[in-house]
C-alpha cells in the first residue's frame, strides 16, 4: 500500500513526506532518524527513486555548490541526485544514486533534505534556520554550541549526558516575537544519543579548546561572523546558491546574535564546563 511506503519526517514545524521505493525502505528511514513517520499533513511531498549504478560516482562535500536548476528541474554532481520540484504544489521527485543510502554516505543524502526543509519552510511560513551545532537543554533552558570542524561539538554532546542532548551536529533556531527557541532535529541519524526537545535559547557558545574552563566576552561582529558560517545555506529544492546567499546567512546570524547572550566557552574535555555556564552566564556583558 502507498501509505506503507510513505515516510513523513518532521523537522521543527516543517514536515517532509517521502514516498519510498518500498515499505522496508520507509521503515529504515524511521529507524535511521529515530523518529516515527509523522501524522501531520506534509508541506513538501517527494517521490523518492533509488537509482542503481555500477560506477563509483564522485561525492562532493557540498551538494549546493554542485547544483544546477532549470525550470524546476535540478541536477547535483552529474546525476548523483536529480529531480524536480514545484513550489506551488509542494510536490516533486528525487532520484538518488544508491551509494548515498548506505553507511556514512547518508550524511550527504541528508543535505538534500536540508533543501527540502527550506522549501517546506517557505510553504509553511516557518521562521527558523538550521545551524551546524551541538544543542543541549539544561534546567529548561537551551544552549547551542558552535564552531568549525573539530572545535568540540561532539565532545560537548558526549559530556552533557546529565542533560537533554538534542543533537551533536544540526539543530534549529526558531525566531519568535518573544525570543529565540532551540529545537532538536532528527538529522545525523548516526548519533544515537540525541533526544527530542525544545526550549527557549539561553545562550550561544563559541567553542575553543583550553586547559581550563572559562567564559570570554565576544564582540558582536566576531560573533555574527562565527555563527553565520555555521548556518545551513537557506536554499530550497528549486533554488541554487547565489551571491545573495552569504548575505542571507549573515542576516540570520545577526538575528541570532542580537537576540541572545553569546560568549566564547574555553573548555577542556570534561563536564566541568557546565557549572561555569550555569553560574556565570549573564554576569559579564557581551563586548
Amino acid at each position: 500500500m502507498a501509505e506503507e511506503r510513505e515516510y513523513r519526517l518532521r523537522v521543527g514545524e516543517a514536515v517532509i513526506a517521502l514516498t519510498c521505493p518500498d515499505a522496508v525502505f520507509a521503515r529504515s528511514m524511521a529507524e535511521y532518524f529515530a523518529q516515527a513517520s509523522d501524522p501531520a499533513d506534509p508541506h513538501v511531498h517527494l517521490d523518492l527513486i533509488l537509482v542503481p549504478h555500477t560506477e563509483n560516482p564522485a561525492v562532493p562535500n557540498s551538494l549546493i555548490l554542485h547544483k544546477t536548476v532549470q525550470d524546476g528541474a535540478f541536477d547535483i554532481a552529474d546525476d548523483l541526485i536529480a529531480g524536480h520540484y514545484d513550489p506551488q504544489s509542494g510536490t516533486g521527485e528525487l532520484r538518488v544514486k544508491t551509494l548515498l543510502t548506505n553507511g556514512l554516505m547518508t550524511r550527504v543524502f541528508e543535505q538534500i533534505l536540508y533543501q527540502a526543509f527550506h522549501s517546506a519552510c517557505r510553504r509553511a511560513g516557518y521562521d527558523a534556520c538550521l545551524v551546524h551545532s551541538s544543542g543541549v537543554i539544561a534546567d529548561g533552558a537551551g544552549y547551542i554550541f558552535v564552531g568549525p570542524s573539530e572545535a568540540g561539538k561532539s565532545t560537548v554532546a558526549r559530556l552533557s549526558g546529565d542533560h537533554t542532548v538534542l543533537n551533536d551536529e544540526m539543530n534549529l533556531v526558531e525566531f519568535h516575537p518573544d525570543g529565540l527557541r532551540l529545537v532538536g532535529t532528527p538529522f545525523n541519524g548516526h548519533f544515537r544519543d540525541k533526544q527530542p526537545g525544545a526550549a527557549p535559547l539561553r545562550a550561544l557558545l563559541l567553542l575553543g579548546k583550553s586547559h581550563v574552563h572559562a567564559l570570554e566576552t565576544v564582540g558582536a561582529g566576531e560573533a555574527i561572523g562565527a555563527v553565520s558560517t555555521q548556518i545551513a545555506p537557506p536554499v530550497g529544492l528549486d533554488e541554487i546558491a547565489t551571491d545573495q546567499t552569504p548575505q542571507t546567512m549573515l542576516d540570520l546570524g545577526t538575528r541570532i546574535v542580537t537576540s541572545t547572550e553569546v560568549r566564547r566557552l574555553m573548555f577542556t574535555p570534561d563536564a566541568g564546563f557546565w557549572p561555569v555556564l550555569t553560574e556565570n552566564l549573564g554576569r559579564v556583558p557581551r563586548g
